[in-house]
């Protein structure tokens, strides 16, 4: 079985032409955001407004960010217990 892959931290958010990219330390694309600045389209499709899916990406590198100072923390602790691994 292979080892499940691990996208580097930190996060971050990179703008095209009709998407927002999140990608890892390595520049690995995590996801794409798509959106569209014709009110019609959003109306119809549910497509992002450029805004929508800016907030959206900012949101997810937050998490990871969150995410790694709780790990940092965890270890902290482990080791200051000298329970770490």
């Amino acid at each position: 079985m292979t080892d499940p892959i691990r996208f580097v931290p930190p996060w971050r958010v990179v703008e095209l032409e009709d998407a927002y990219r999140i990608e890892d330390a390595n520049g690995l694309a995590i996801g794409h955001l798509f959106f569209t600045e014709d009110p019609d389209q959003i109306a119809h499709t549910g497509r992002l407004s450029r805004n929508e899916a800016r907030l959206a990406a900012a949101r997810v590198v937050e998490i990871s960010d969150f995410e790694l100072a709780l790990m940092q923390l965890r270890a902290e602790r482990d080791e200051a217990q000298g329970t770490a691994p």
